[in-house]
């Protein structure tokens, strides 16, 4: 097999992850809770390098009051490219209103029909990205995947 038709993985900087964070807007959050682990899909703000979302009172506001260790997963596709940016960090309920208007997420819409009343932000500790770049492929190569043969 040739380099050229080797899948690639890249680890991307730190800068590059919040960049792609900001541009998303949906990612997976991820809360310890006393039976194991739970993953919530959830739509949210990244700001000033903080990740911002918004809850319905619930288990996932429960365990992240008990646990606050979280982590929180963005991925997406640019042309031959699949990344992937994880967050770890510690999730913690808002609670002043100025800090709640500052933060920009009470102008994010949420995608669920629930009154989401409960702010939350993840202050990051560690913050890691990969890009996975698919082969190169020809043309003919493409269009026999697309289209059999």
């Amino acid at each position: 097999m040739s380099d050229s038709s080797r899948p690639m993985v890249e680890e991307l900087a730190e800068e590059v992850c919040w960049d792609l964070l900001g541009d998303a807007s949906i990612g997976r959050l991820a809360v310890s809770t006393d039976d194991g682990v739970d993953i919530f899909p959830v739509n949210y703000l990244a700001k000033d390098r903080v990740i911002f979302f918004r809850s319905a009172p619930g288990s996932k506001l429960m365990d992240l009051t008990r646990h606050p260790s979280v982590a929180f997963q963005v991925e997406g596709t640019h042309r031959r490219a699949r990344w992937s940016v994880v967050v770890k960090g510690r999730a913690e309920r808002m609670a002043l209103d100025s800090e709640i208007e500052a933060s920009g997420v009470l102008g994010l819409h949420t995608l669920s029909p629930t009154e989401k009343w409960n702010y939350v932000r993840i202050l990051p500790g560690v913050v890691t990205g990969r890009r996975f770049i698919g082969p190169r492929r020809s043309v003919k190569e493409m269009a026999k995947a697309l289209y059999g043969g």
